[in-house]
């Protein structure tokens, strides 16, 4: 519920009361009043403000039962859905991922989604730097690769003191 219809309800409510309090005090014994040039009673006066709180009071009442019964909505959906999602795992390990099978349960199979032109250009891109980051080969790359053996160095010699 909004505080600020909470407030304006409470307020209205309020003022209904005093005025109500106001014409029992003041206005009882009069028999008619003159109000926006229609006569009126005080008991009508009163009967109107009264009807007004009631009313209010009664769409409050429906308000928080609406609101509980939304409630209540949203759990028994989360529950439900729990339990598909169990349900759909024991169709699926005990009598198998067939279209057939899992359409019987109102289930479908998972379709795997193929990427768009972005997805696998941005993939291709990431891979060639990662590749050249890391110095990775391909097989083909690693076979053109030849090592040249180098004649060993010959040690220097040094010489022996006499």
């Amino acid at each position: 519920m909004n505080t600020h219809n909470k407030t304006t309800r409470d307020k209205t409510i309020n003022k209904n009361r005093q005025a109500i309090a106001g014409v029992q005090k003041h206005l009882a014994n009069i028999p008619t009043l003159a109000l926006g040039g229609t006569p009126t009673t005080p008991t009508d006066v009163i009967a109107t403000l009264q009807g007004a709180i009631d009313a209010i009071d009664a769409a409050a009442a429906a308000e928080k039962v609406f609101h509980d019964a939304v409630a209540a909505q949203h759990a028994a959906i989360v529950k439900g859905n729990a339990l598909l999602k169990v349900l759909k795992m024991l169709v699926h390990n005990q009598l198998g991922s067939t279209e057939g099978v899992l359409g019987d349960f109102g289930f479908t199979s998972p379709k795997r989604q193929t990427p768009n032109e972005a997805t696998k250009a941005a993939a291709v891109a990431k891979r060639a730097a990662t590749r050249a980051v890391r110095h990775t080969m391909g097989v083909r790359q690693k076979a053109k690769i030849k090592g040249e053996v180098q004649a060993p160095a010959t040690p220097p010699t040094t010489a022996k003191p006499t």
